[in-house]
């Protein structure tokens, strides 16, 4: 029997290098648009994708427009290494997916 086991997320790192290694990874396609790797390292570097935006886009709708841009600042910062990458998201990316969300509900 599997019990809930994932082997998609597996990595065959340890638990704090592992964390680390996907923060790098999603820093790296945050900074360049697109990443060359291997296709179970996609695969996880894509769920952690989604549920980063996926978590700035309800932060931001859940929230009054102050307290959502600092939640939300506070959230990237805490994923996103780099300065730079941080910007990039919240002025390049955020809007466009919130946008996205926007049409879906509708």
């Amino acid at each position: 029997m599997r019990h809930q086991n994932n082997k998609l997320l597996e990595l065959r790192t340890w638990e704090k290098t592992k964390s680390i290694f996907i923060r790098q990874l999603l820093t790296n396609l945050i900074k360049n648009g697109k990443i060359t790797t291997t296709a179970k390292r996609a695969k996880v570097l894509k769920s952690e994708a989604n549920f980063f935006f996926s978590r700035l886009v309800r932060l931001s709708k859940t929230l009054e427009a102050k307290d959502a841009k600092r939640e939300c600042d506070r959230f990237i910062k805490s994923i996103i290494y780099g300065e730079a990458e941080g910007k990039k998201v919240m002025t390049d990316y955020l809007p466009k997916y919130i946008a996205e969300w926007l049409q879906i509900r509708i």
